[in-house]
């Protein structure tokens, strides 16, 4: 029974295929990277830092802009300008009035204005730069987020398969405990072992049934978890086509280390949001720049709106130089610096830890053919151990217990060479995955 701690519970989700055809690893991954929502939500992130790289490069465009005032005012400058922009201005009128106290006036100004920045002190720039960065890293992180989800379903796909190989091998171990227990009885019917020989093989065989029910419930979990990964109904059962001949693993550890360190997704997506936030301390020093910009506008007077008595235009050019903000903008660029300082840290931390996993996936794979050499020459002795216990059983020379210790190892010996078998697979694809490979094409060779 401790065996039954190596067996993985957790899978992926399988593809959409006829019931009627086994579903293959490659069906598998091309499901779950259609339908997968980490993916879809990793797609949708990038599209977002698209539209704002877009939205960054567009503030380098003129902004037009068209507004509707309402004024109505007695206040003697105010009213004087208003008639004189509505063009109603009486020399005569105004002559023999209070200009002190004149009447309430109504006017509506309709104003089309266009502001062109010319120089923003590198703002603009630095914004944009950050902005594409920014794109660069989501499109990385997709891409990422696609081998991610290929290699949890190339995961989950062995993990049900090994799940469903465990409990067909369970089954035929009961099967032959059923066929032990019989041979016991009718040896104890004819008096040639005692009862408690026979309570011994009953024992042991609802001991088999409860392995192959707690087996059955784990492989119908991988069923689940592998159609979860894949974006498909929890429920939905599959038949599963053969495990393909895992990736081929050449080289040294050197030569994978070096190759996820140039090529990991993820890694280059980081050094992309690291040369993102060096460009804010260009942002900040931009506060210590005059800005320059030129506006022109175009104004329409009336007593009514989007009216045309009296119209006027309007070209100005606006700089504006920051004198003093107490020392926000300086601190805002001391700030930049220790952020930089501290993602420079994270990211020497990470390729560090790229290293890491590079090489316990290598050292996973090498202590995973070690142990499948050496669990299937053990398998060979307990199946001849078995073998030779049943027939001196058979000849009375042996016990019950004997036998069902034969039992024992022969089946603690399939599990050791079954998980070692698919571990050595998995890790190939682990090792692969860690380097920055992509597993998606491995197992299904077609663009994005």
């Amino acid at each position: 029974m401790r065996w039954i701690a190596l067996l993985p519970a957790l899978a992926m989700i399988a593809p959409s295929v006829s019931a009627d055809e086994p579903l293959t690893m490659e069906a598998a991954v091309a499901t779950a990277v259609r339908h997968n929502l980490a993916l879809r939500a990793a797609e949708q992130t990038q599209q977002a830092s698209a539209a704002r790289f877009r939205q960054a490069r567009a503030h380098r465009l003129p902004s037009v802009d068209l507004t509707e005032s309402f004024t109505r005012t007695d206040s003697p400058a105010e009213a004087f300008a208003l008639q004189l922009n509505q063009e109603r201005f009486d020399m005569a009128e105004f002559s023999v009035s209070d200009p002190n106290s004149p009447d309430w006036l109504t006017t509506w100004m309709t104003r089309l204005e266009v502001r062109q920045p010319v120089y923003t002190g590198g703002l603009l720039s630095a914004r944009i730069g950050q902005a594409e960065h920014t794109l660069a890293a989501a499109d990385l992180a997709r891409q990422h987020a696609r081998e991610q989800v290929g290699f949890e379903t190339i995961t989950s796909f062995s993990n049900l398969t090994k799940a469903r190989e465990y409990l067909d091998l369970l089954d035929n171990a009961r099967q032959t405990t059923v066929e032990h227990v019989k041979l016991a009885e009718l040896y104890a019917a004819q008096g040639l072992i005692v009862d408690a020989e026979v309570l011994k093989a009953r024992v042991f065989l609802a001991e088999m049934e409860e392995l192959t029910a707690r087996a059955r419930h784990d492989a119908y979990l991988a069923e689940a978890a592998l159609n979860f990964h894949m974006g498909t109904d929890q429920d939905q059962h599959h038949e599963l086509a053969p495990l393909p001949q895992p990736p081929v693993v050449e080289g040294s550890l050197e030569g994978w280390t070096e190759r996820a360190l140039k090529g990991r997704r993820d890694l280059m997506a980081t050094r992309q949001q690291l040369d993102a936030g060096r460009l804010e301390e260009r942002v900040a020093r931009a506060a210590f720049r005059p800005e320059l910009a030129v506006i022109g506008r175009f104004d329409l007077y009336d007593d009514g709106p989007f009216e045309t008595h009296g119209d006027s235009a309007a070209v100005m050019a606006v700089a504006r130089v920051n004198l003093f903000r107490g020392g926000a903008d300086r601190a805002a660029v001391v700030a930049a610096q220790h952020d930089n300082d501290g993602f420079e840290a994270q990211l020497d931390r990470f390729e560090e830890a790229v290293r890491l996993e590079v090489r316990q996936a290598w050292q996973e794979m090498d202590n995973a053919r070690a142990r499948h050499e050496a669990a299937r020459v053990a398998l060979e002795a307990a199946s001849e151990a078995l073998r030779v216990r049943e027939h001196r059983f058979r000849q009375g020379l042996d016990r019950m217990i004997d036998l069902l210790d034969a039992e024992t190892g022969l089946r603690e010996s399939e599990v050791r060479e079954l998980v070692a078998r698919h571990d050595l697979a998995l890790a190939s694809y682990r090792l692969h995955f860690s380097s920055g490979a992509s597993v998606v094409d491995l197992v299904h060779p077609t663009e994005e």
